[in-house]
C-alpha cells in the first residue's frame, strides 16, 4: 500500500509517521504542496497524510490552502482515508463541513487530553503548536478534547488530529528557535518545550495512534507495538 503525504513547508516533514510507514510496510510518497508539482488523483493512493503549517485554514492564506481543502474533498469523494494533523485537521473538518475559527490564545506546548478512545488516541502527551480551532463536521465523532477544544475526531475512516504526533526532537528544536513569536504569545518559553522529558513516550504514543488509523481506515489488520 502507498500513502500521499502533503507537506506545507521545510520545516514540517512527516518524522515519526515516515518510521512508522516502513515498519507496517507502507509506501510513502510527498507531495509539496506549496511548489509546482502537479497534484495527483486521490484515488491512486490508498490514504493521504496532511501535515502541519504555519498557513491558516481561517481565511487569507496562499492559494495551495483551498487546493489542499479541495484534495481533501476529493480524497473523501473517493473514499480515501485522510490522517489530518494540526493544519491537516483543520483542513481536512473544513472539506467535510466543519468550520476553522482563530483561538483567542495559541496552544504550544507539550500537552495531554481526555480521550473517548483511548485504545487508539492516548492521552499524551502531544506536542501541540497552532492557533487555530474548528467545529466538527456534521456526522464527526469527537474524539479527544481538552480546554482549548476538539483535539481529535473521526468520520467514517478519517482521523483528524490537532497536535503533533509526527514531531520527532529535531523538529520541535527548530521549530522552537524559529517561531518566537508563537511562544510570547501563548506565555511559554523554549525550556517549555525541551522535547527531551517527553520524546520517548510521546513516540510510543504516536505508533498507537498511527496504528489505530491504519485499523479504523480498514488498511491493515495492526496491533500496536506488532
Amino acid at each position: 500500500m502507498t500513502g500521499l503525504v502533503l507537506q506545507t513547508q521545510e520545516d514540517a516533514p512527516a518524522g515519526l509517521l515516515e518510521g512508522w510507514a516502513q515498519r507496517r510496510g507502507f509506501a510513502l510518497d510527498t507531495l509539496r504542496v506549496d511548489g509546482e508539482a502537479a497534484w495527483p488523483e486521490p484515488r491512486a493512493y490508498d490514504f493521504v497524510a496532511t501535515l502541519g503549517s504555519s498557513a491558516s485554514v481561517a481565511g487569507g492564506g496562499p492559494g495551495w490552502v483551498a487546493r489542499t481543502i479541495d484534495f481533501l474533498r476529493a480524497a473523501d469523494a473517493a473514499d480515501v482515508p485522510v490522517l489530518g494533523i494540526c493544519f491537516g485537521a483543520q483542513a481536512l473538518a473544513a472539506a467535510l463541513g466543519g468550520s476553522v475559527h482563530k483561538l483567542a490564545t495559541p496552544e504550544v506546548g507539550w500537552v495531554t487530553v481526555t480521550s473517548n478512545d483511548a485504545d487508539r488516541i492516548p492521552s499524551g502527551p502531544w506536542l501541540a503548536w497552532h492557533e487555530d480551532g474548528f467545529t466538527l463536521p456534521p456526522l464527526g465523532y469527537e474524539l479527544a478534547a481538552n480546554a482549548f477544544g476538539c483535539q481529535a475526531f473521526c468520520l467514517t475512516r478519517h482521523l483528524g488530529v490537532q497536535f503533533h504526533p509526527e514531531v520527532t526532537a529535531g523538529i520541535v528544536a527548530g521549530w522552537t528557535r524559529a517561531d518566537h513569536e508563537d511562544l510570547a504569545r501563548a506565555g511559554v518559553t523554549a525550556a517549555d518545550l525541551d522535547p527531551q522529558p517527553h520524546a520517548a513516550e510521546a513516540a510510543r504514543a504516536a505508533e498507537v495512534l498511527f496504528d489505530g488509523f491504519a485499523a479504523r481506515a480498514g488498511l491493515v489488520a495492526v496491533a500496536s507495538g506488532a
